[in-house]
């Protein structure tokens, strides 16, 4: 099913100097998710500059979303010169697609395991701050402000491509807050595809793009994993993967291999119990021998 996402570059701080003759810098964003691509105004002779842009939509289905990093990149804007790149934030979305109520789930002691119901996650989820600017060539190079909103419309069928709403968690005990109501078992997978570095398009192009071609497309490798893994967890009837590790194994000109494996539960959140002060000792009578 289709999701929006939303983008709002808010402003940059602590920018590094992109232009010695005036030691300032003319700083814009791009911002991509898949095939789309968004530009903001240039923000001219600022370290700090403050952009305040409009919304940027992107629309997608719910498995883009999770295969997909939002990539926003700052540049400074050259006249007579090709811009040059200043750094680069990828966004793991993810984390924004979890439904706000927990969805249905199989239940393993009937024989009826169909679930067709779906919800819609009104209002969305919200991500903003200040986020580090990375460059693969000079390492942290400012920070960047930005909000991002998701509105996803979760489609709970067994013919989706899409794991939303199954919780991914590294360690391999029960989360605080969980109860696990049923431990389905092992899950495991693994993702193939050609290493960029390996490329013949390398042998033109710069040092800095051969790097992010291999930084987002391990992102990408890594999306995909994990929701394939999620489906796996919903076949079995779960809603959470615990104990959840990821491998990246670089085999040189055969390829990039990424294997992850975790255990597939169904977990429900404890509920808050409020204790009641402890009733007063009842008053002991006292006599005294006279």
């Amino acid at each position: 099913m289709p999701g929006k996402v939303k983008v709002k570059i808010v402003a940059g701080r602590n920018l590094p100097v992109m232009d010695r003759s005036s030691d300032n810098t003319d700083a814009y964003v791009e911002i991509k998710l898949g095939n789309t691509t968004f530009k903001t105004d240039v923000c001219r002779k600022s370290l700090n500059p403050q952009w305040n842009s409009e919304w940027y939509r992107f629309e997608a289905d719910d498995s883009e979303l999770q295969d997909e990093p939002l990539q926003i990149r700052l540049m400074d804007h050259d006249t007579y010169s090709a811009n040059d790149a200043i750094g680069k934030v990828y966004l793991d979305l993810n984390p924004l697609l979890l439904p706000v109520v927990p969805g249905p789930v199989k239940n393993v002691w009937s024989s009826d395991n169909s679930t067709t119901s779906s919800t819609s996650l009104s209002g969305g989820a919200v991500m903003s701050g200040w986020i580090p600017v990375y460059d693969t060539m000079h390492g942290i190079r400012g920070e960047v402000n930005v909000i991002v909103k998701v509105e996803l419309f979760s489609d709970f069928n067994k013919f989706r491509q899409s794991s939303c709403g199954v919780q991914f968690f590294c360690s391999p005990v029960i989360p605080y807050g969980y109860h696990a109501q049923v431990i389905h078992g092992f899950v495991e997978e693994l993702v193939v595809n050609d290493d960029p570095e390996y490329q013949w398009i390398d042998k033109i192009r710069t040092p800095r793009a051969s790097n992010e071609a291999r930084q987002t497309l391990f992102l990408k490798l890594s999306g995909e994993l994990q929701r394939k893994i999620g489906l796996k967890a919903l076949d079995l009837g779960g809603n959470a993967v615990i104990g959840y590790q990821q491998c990246f194994d670089l085999e040189g000109e055969s390829g990039i291999v990424v294997r992850g494996i975790g255990t597939a539960v169904t977990l429900v959140r404890l509920q808050e119990v409020t204790l009641q002060p402890p009733p007063p000792p009842l008053a002991s009578s006292i006599t005294s021998e006279e």
